[in-house]
């Protein structure tokens, strides 16, 4: 890390708020959500460290019709000396089209960027003197035939030329690159990312090096190999919180560093979003994104995302990832993870926690609460070992026993049979209760309720049932002895069930799981009415005054008088249905065609719907589609 004492009152919309800055990386990384105020950040940053900044419009400029005004058409005409400091104005607000002046002057970062255009897209670039105007334009190599950089060049080699002349140039010590990914492929943003590293480093020690803060919603970006890496990201929340450096944060940073190699492109969505949803493996994800989607709710609408991060203990990871950087994160576990691993480490000092379980009479101590739970399930397993147990129950007891001798039980052999005992409860209740008193059982499923209550405190969602699979009516293994393959068809047989469910059968049918599911962030799907009732309002007034004024003209003759006033309105209305009745009176049916994934949809009008008041229903169509001729 460089030292850099850097503090400064915060512009809207954080209202005079300071950052203080004690450290930063050779590398930075801005992440955050849109709309979380990265931009406004950036802007304060530049000024304060005096740096240069490619803004996220910095193309502007290589294309004629927006830079014309201030200095003529640079990529027809050249640029004339007498403009060289427009464009070099334009470069201190965020242009990069003074990479161009760059390339004239400085022959090194001319022969770097020639190489790399050869070397990866077979490009030349030709900078030529026409009458006192500096030209750029492009050729293939090995061609004669130049052509116009503007025009006939893609984005992506534009980004590239600008982005590598500003990395180059180590005339500033900082460099604040504003969404370095955009038109740019997945594979070069990881060859810009390469040659960041090359440059990248404290100026203070090497002149060659330069500090280069990136902001960015690319994953392929956010290259985060190191601890130094990761202590470099700055996060930004829709909050509007202060921004949170990571390495002032009370991060655990050895058990992060090994954690970090873990990381792939889908985990690092984490840093996008204010409220991403982690589940333990990657055919719960598949199950908790099929029923979000029959239920008509969009997780990405939300701005979340979710995230399998490959088991529970790395669910634990992102838990203590999440606290740290702020983030109201939501997890999906198994019961399971409650009588092993490191959740109940994660959050024990957790004060809304610990606000909860005092709230209820339950002290403080969420640790000790569940080592009651554990020791009531050790009793009840004793009983269930050394009894004779009903039929529903025999294969618990094989569970069990295949466990060992009940002495040289190990953590993990209490975290299989507390889980399997508590699965018993739930599916075979009654039969449970024949073994056991009514009270015992009653105060291991009352604990079980609290604890699961609190860890909700902290978005925190355990299936109180056991493992996903017992929610799953598919499901025809063995319900204690879980195998990855009978999982993965319960899983793709209930994929094909859904789309046949209403919601009311999805929450019979699966329960807890899906009580869970409907907690996590979501949005439903586009109410397409508020939009849709504005326009048809007007359809219906028009059609009613295209009614009287054409008192004997029929559905199609209406239609073209519609259409003459809005010609628009054929490409989502057509009078499917046309009566006249009595005393100049009409009834109609109007069709709407299905958009955004909704089906088609009819109207029922006629001369007294009072259209400015949207008296209409809009229903779905029968079965018949919406045909509009």
């Amino acid at each position: 890390m460089i030292e850099l004492e850097l503090s400064f009152p915060l512009p809207l919309p954080w209202n005079g708020e300071s950052f203080e800055c004690r450290s930063i990386g050779a590398i930075n990384f801005l992440v955050g959500p849109n709309g979380s105020g990265k931009s406004q950040f950036v802007r304060r940053l530049t000024g304060e460290l005096g740096g240069r900044l490619l803004a996220s419009d910095r193309l502007s400029g290589m294309e004629r019709p927006r830079f014309r005004t201030l200095t003529g058409d640079p990529f027809q005409e050249g640029i004339g000396k007498n403009q060289f400091g427009y464009v070099r104005q334009a470069g201190v607000d965020g242009a990069g089209i003074d990479a161009f002046l760059l390339l004239e002057e400085r022959l090194d970062l001319r022969i770097q960027i020639e190489s790399t255009l050869s070397h990866l897209f077979n490009r030349e670039i030709i900078l030529e003197w026409d009458s006192g105007h500096l030209r750029a334009n492009m050729r293939r190599s090995g061609s004669s035939d130049s052509y116009r950089l503007d025009r006939e060049e893609c984005h992506g080699i534009k980004e590239l030329i600008v982005l590598l002349t500003h990395l180059y140039d180590l005339g500033n010590r900082y460099l604040i690159i504003d969404e370095p990914e955009l038109n740019l492929h997945p594979q070069y943003q990881a060859f810009f990312m390469e040659e960041v590293r090359k440059i990248a480093g404290d100026p203070n020690t090497d002149p060659r090096k330069k500090v280069v803060f990136l902001v960015t919603h690319s994953p392929f970006i956010l290259d985060l190999r190191s601890l130094d890496d990761f202590k470099s990201v700055i996060s930004f929340d829709l909050r509007y919180s202060t921004p949170k450096q990571v390495s002032n944060l009370d991060v655990d940073f050895p058990s992060i560093s090994s954690f970090l190699r873990r990381l792939n492109v889908h985990h690092k969505q984490l840093f996008f979003s204010d409220n991403p949803i982690f589940v333990e493996g990657i055919h719960d994800a598949w199950l908790v994104e099929a029923i979000m989607e029959a239920r008509g709710a969009s997780v990405a609408g939300a701005g979340s995302c979710i995230i399998d991060a490959g088991g529970d203990e790395e669910v634990n990871q992102y838990l203590k990832l999440c606290q740290s950087l702020g983030k109201n994160a939501h997890f999906l576990y198994d019961l399971d993870s409650l009588f092993g691993g490191n959740l109940r480490a994660c959050i024990k000092d957790d004060e809304s926690v610990q606000g909860f379980l005092a709230s209820a009479g339950l002290g403080s101590d969420l640790g000790k609460y569940c080592g009651q739970l554990e020791q009531e399930l050790t009793q009840l397993i004793d009983r269930l070992v050394s009894s004779e147990l009903p039929e529903n129950l025999r294969s618990l007891s094989v569970f069990l026993n295949d466990l060992g001798e009940r002495s040289q039980w190990r953590p993990e052999h209490w975290r299989k049979a507390r889980t399997a005992t508590m699965t018993a409860i739930s599916r075979h209740r009654e039969d449970v209760a024949s073994t056991v008193s009514q009270s015992a059982l009653e105060s291991i499923e009352g604990r079980r309720t609290q604890i699961l209550a609190a860890l909700s405190e902290k978005n925190i969602h355990v299936l109180p049932g056991g493992t996903i699979e017992r929610y799953l009516p598919s499901y025809e293994g063995d319900e204690y002895k879980l195998t990855p393959d009978s999982k993965l068809q319960a899983i793709n047989a209930e994929l094909q069930e859904m789309a046949t469910l209403q919601e009311a059968e999805m929450e019979r049918r699966y329960g807890d799981l899906y009580a869970a599911v409907c907690t996590l962030p979501s949005k439903d799907e586009v109410d397409l009415d508020v939009a849709l009732r504005n326009h048809l309002s007007r359809y219906v007034h028009e059609l009613q005054r295209a009614v009287v004024s054409n008192p004997d003209g029929q559905a199609d003759h209406i239609s073209q008088r519609l259409s003459s006033i809005q010609p628009s309105w054929n490409e989502v209305f057509s009078i499917q249905k046309f009566v006249r009745t009595a005393n100049g009176g009409f009834e109609a049916k109007i069709g709407i065609i299905p958009m955004l994934g909704q089906g088609a949809r009819v109207v029922q009008v006629s001369n007294n719907t009072n259209a400015g008041m949207g008296d209409f229903k809009i229903d779905l169509a029968p079965t018949e589609s919406v045909v509009i001729s």
